[in-house]
């Protein structure tokens, strides 16, 4: 874990202890430091002290602490109960660079609900800039920063990842759809990747014109889809979004925007020839036919066509037999991307969901209580409990029924508002799923489910279960194997 430290602290071990000494010094605090990141922190030790920054001013900072899952890093962080500094170190930069990464770094701090405050100093010139409210960059003056580093009431922070919520950071153009149209979010530095490699090939006109997205629930794949979509538009392209699933609401809000957005079913309504980018949300659930259609139609036009897609994340039987993520990926010279960092699951959730649906598997699970279990033996008792849930806080979702048959599971779901058909690509900070009695795990311990269904109930469930955020509430009926596991995980 990273710990606080004193500034002066480090750069007299630096020049006092041997090496070996120092770098253990160094991981005891959970610090990785370079040279030339030492000689930065040597100058503004140097500058500060000049305009009269006494020992205690140079205590309780962290140094390059980054957020879990997201990977973003910063270099200096200093937690008071009235605001939060950051000090960028650099060697040398411009003021573009600098801006660019002092607004992203005060956007990820924003969410700690306390005034930010983010510098720059840079070494080589000993300057310093300063992010003002308006987001505009100017030179500061290191009196200024002395006088916030002497009247900062240092609030004791410690464990820094309790702090931040990865899934904050995750904005998505269908549940946050004012904030994703407003540009008001930040990519991973692997989307950023992913992102600018494709952006690079919309560039030349020796690339592919296939590429595959592949990333699993909670990897960002649908925002970095949309992101390069909003890009494509940006620069004047013409972009179809094809979504493999119902519209939903967000959907509705982006189309009101001036985005074309149409479901899998109208593809045939549309002639693809006259756009120069078509990306396809939610590929793994397209028809063959559909695919090949799709694929042909680009090849002809020469346009772009980007396919999103998880074969996990799949409904039905046939879904999954249709396997289209592998027909994707079979695609003659398309280039290929996966995500591969999880960041709206937190660790908590994760885990949890990897070991409910394989009762063999190990692996640890951190509590942090965002997993509620309860259990009713009769399905009245269990409708009362989902009736009165608060549903602006909790989304509760329920298993597609088929057009044909009753099911089982339409006993207990009446109140739930959405189906798994409904939910596709979309995030909720609380979900509350129904395991029902039909649940069971089989030989190699997997979750399977022996009662009747159009739908696959295994696949409903991770469909649902994998649009948590934040919070997860779990209501088993008449199910004591499945109560029993669940608190096992927990315990």
């Amino acid at each position: 874990m990273l710990k606080s430290i004193n500034l002066k602290s480090i750069l007299q071990g630096k020049d006092s202890l041997k090496d070996v000494s120092f770098n253990s010094m160094l991981k005891y605090h959970g610090i990785e430091l370079r040279n030339a990141e030492i000689e930065d922190i040597r100058s503004l030790v140097e500058v500060l002290g000049n305009v009269g920054c006494r020992l205690r001013e140079f205590n309780h900072f962290f140094l390059g602490y980054k957020i879990p899952q997201i990977g973003k890093e910063f270099d200096l962080l200093r937690f008071g109960r009235d605001y939060i500094l950051n000090i960028e170190l650099k060697s040398s930069s411009t003021e573009e660079k600098i801006k660019k990464q002092l607004r992203r770094n005060k956007y990820y701090l924003s969410f700690l609900k306390k005034q930010v405050v983010v510098f720059t100093y840079v070494s080589a010139t000993k300057e310093l800039y300063i992010l003002k409210d308006n987001d505009e960059l100017e030179k500061s003056d290191i009196g200024y920063l002395a006088s916030l580093l002497a009247h900062q009431q240092c609030d004791g922070a410690e464990n820094l990842d309790d702090l931040f919520d990865p899934s904050d950071y995750l904005v998505s153009p269908f549940n946050s759809s004012k904030q994703f149209l407003a540009g008001e979010y930040f990519l991973t530095q692997q989307q950023e990747d992913i992102k600018g490699q494709i952006v690079g090939a919309f560039a030349s006109s020796k690339s592919p014109q296939f590429i595959s997205i592949q990333g699993s629930a909670g990897t960002g794949k649908t925002l970095l889809t949309y992101d390069i979509a909003n890009y494509a538009k940006a620069i004047g392209k013409k972009v179809l979004v094809v979504h493999c699933g119902q519209l939903n609401n967000g959907h509705l809000t982006l189309m009101s925007s001036g985005w074309e957005i149409i479901p899998a079913k109208d593809l045939g309504k549309y002639d693809l020839g006259k756009y120069d980018l078509i990306t396809v949300d939610e590929s793994q659930r397209i028809y063959p036919k559909q695919f090949d259609e799709i694929v042909e139609k680009v090849t002809n036009a020469q346009c772009y066509c980007i396919f999103s897609h998880d074969k996990l994340q799949t409904l039905s039987t046939w879904e999954k037999g249709n396997n289209v993520s592998e027909k994707i990926c079979s695609i003659p010279g398309i280039l290929q991307y996966k995500l591969s960092e999880k960041v709206r699951t937190n660790a908590e959730l994760a885990s949890f969901i990897k070991l409910l649906f394989n009762n063999k598997q190990l692996a640890t699970l951190v509590r942090k209580d965002n997993v509620a279990i309860s259990y009713f033996s009769e399905i009245a008792e269990a409708k009362n409990f989902l009736n009165v849930i608060d549903k602006s806080k909790w989304e509760v979702l329920k298993f597609t029924p088929s057009q044909y048959n009753q099911e089982h599971h339409e006993q207990y779901s009446e109140g739930a508002r959405s189906t798994s058909h409904q939910v596709i690509g979309q995030e909720f900070d609380g979900v509350v799923v129904i395991i029902d009695r039909f649940f069971s795990y089989d030989e190699n311990g997997d979750l399977i489910y022996r009662g009747r269904a159009y739908y696959d109930p295994v696949k409903m469930l991770f469909q649902n279960i994998t649009r948590a955020r934040k919070k997860l509430s779990v209501v088993i009926i008449n199910n004591e194997e499945l109560l029993n596991r669940c608190v096992s995980i927990l315990q």
